[in-house]
């Protein structure tokens, strides 16, 4: 046992990673960070598209999730993996698995980074070794080498590299995304949710109109078929015989030529089909304590990254924080908006420490979203306040993401451990 004080991190993704490389030079002695996850490893989400399409990148985008990769050498902190967390309480955790003794897990503050779940291969199932994933890749990819005519469910970022992706390997496929917006993306504002001072709500800000125009056109250029306004009507798994020619709702290669049905009452023929309609935050965890804590599917939080409930006697609202694609945080749920908010939850969770008033979060107004179609194309958006929006061609993309997709800019320099990580890219 130790009698440091614990600041817990729920999630080795992205915005919690970081947040323990933002918490190292800052933490006072008398705390310790301790990172947890369910996995074994931890994953880039931004390179997983490509790595489920193009064969030896599914090693590009794993490394063991161990202390002595995530913290320097003589550190008290440490990293708890593979170790579910079952139970959040106003001032415990509940682990699967005992820790020092007991699976119970008091801490100081708590933060909730869990990021958010989509079908596998996109993101690893929560049971899975390092193993099993990198053999779950290499299947899809040997898959789509099978298809002839790929149907991709959704055009927003995902449906869109994913097709940039499986163009790139397979010049000839048949490649048709169904998108229920106006153009690619989601370039038509949505409805604001009610708000109510005592949780904030969330509604994604619209893609830059031009942008959505910019993808279309590389689309198109590219040979890849767009069906918009309209959307695929997926059966529920179990409802169609295997036997039938129409899609049984399954992901990926079919056992034959299947018949996709769209609602408007026009059919494709498809061998693989993708499904890619979004994230789906990953906050059940909150939920379970406080179903008042959650607003449109994400946790809740106030303008200090504080998770936020109208229930009053909630066990999350006096030493919880949320940050990441799991928060209800503003900004559009990027790779960018997950480092600014991790940033934002080091500086005030050092301040509650030396009792400091806290910092309001602003992700600001500089925004940018890059898209690769395939490793050489793509179109981005930048933001600068008062100056105006840009939008970035192939090149900048491929220069700035497109190539690496940041394995070698993102990925690899989060590592500060003893145990250097190495990925050539």
């Amino acid at each position: 046992m130790t009698s440091s004080q614990n600041v817990i991190i729920v999630g080795g993704s992205y915005a919690g990673h970081t947040l323990a490389n933002s918490l190292i030079p800052t933490l006072p002695k008398s705390h310790r960070i301790l990172l947890v996850d369910a996995l074994e490893f931890s994953f880039f989400p931004i390179a997983s598209l490509r790595a489920a399409v193009v064969p030896g990148w599914e090693e590009k985008i794993t490394v063991p999730l161990t202390t002595d990769r995530v913290f320097p050498k003589g550190s008290k902190h440490q990293v708890i993996a593979p170790n579910k967390v079952l139970e959040l309480r106003e001032n415990s955790i509940i682990l699967e698995h005992p820790f020092e003794g007991s699976a119970e897990v008091p801490f100081f503050k708590c933060v909730l980074a869990t990021g958010s779940t989509q079908p596998s291969p996109m993101r690893p199932s929560g049971e899975w070794s390092e193993q099993e994933y990198h053999n779950a890749l290499k299947k899809n990819q040997e898959e789509l080498s099978k298809a002839q005519n790929v149907v991709i469910v959704g055009g927003g970022t995902v449906g869109v590299e994913f097709a940039g992706e499986v163009r790139a390997r397979f010049p000839k496929v048949s490649i048709t995304i169904v998108h229920t917006d106006t153009s690619l993306l989601s370039p038509t504002p949505l409805k604001s949710e009610t708000k109510t001072k005592q949780t904030a709500t969330y509604t994604s800000p619209p893609t830059y109109p031009k942008l959505s125009i910019a993808l279309e056109k590389l689309a198109r250029k590219l040979n890849i078929n767009l069906i918009f306004h309209d959307r695929v009507a997926v059966p529920k798994l179990g409802s169609i015989s295997p036997d039938s020619s129409d899609w049984d709702g399954s992901f990926g290669l079919q056992s034959a030529e299947k018949v996709v049905s769209l609602e408007s009452g026009k059919t494709l023929k498809a061998d693989y089909v993708f499904l890619s309609t979004g994230n789906t935050p990953n906050s059940s965890i909150a939920k379970n304590a406080d179903v008042e804590a959650i607003t449109s599917g994400l946790v809740a939080v106030d303008e200090y990254l504080r998770v936020s409930s109208s229930n009053a006697q909630s066990p999350l609202v006096k030493n919880y924080y949320a940050i990441g694609d799991v928060s209800a945080s503003p900004g559009m749920k990027t790779g960018w908006t997950a480092m600014l908010s991790a940033k934002a939850a080091a500086v005030n969770l050092v301040n509650e420490i030396a009792k400091k008033p806290l910092v309001k979060y602003d992700p600001g107004r500089f925004t940018g979203l890059f898209v690769p179609v395939g490793p050489e194309y793509g179109a981005g958006s930048i933001t600068i306040p008062y100056m105006g929006t840009w939008i970035a061609g192939s090149g900048m993309v491929k220069m700035a993401k497109g190539k690496t997709l940041l394995i070698d800019k993102g990925y690899v320099p989060m590592w500060m451990g003893e145990t250097k990580v190495d990925i050539k890219v």
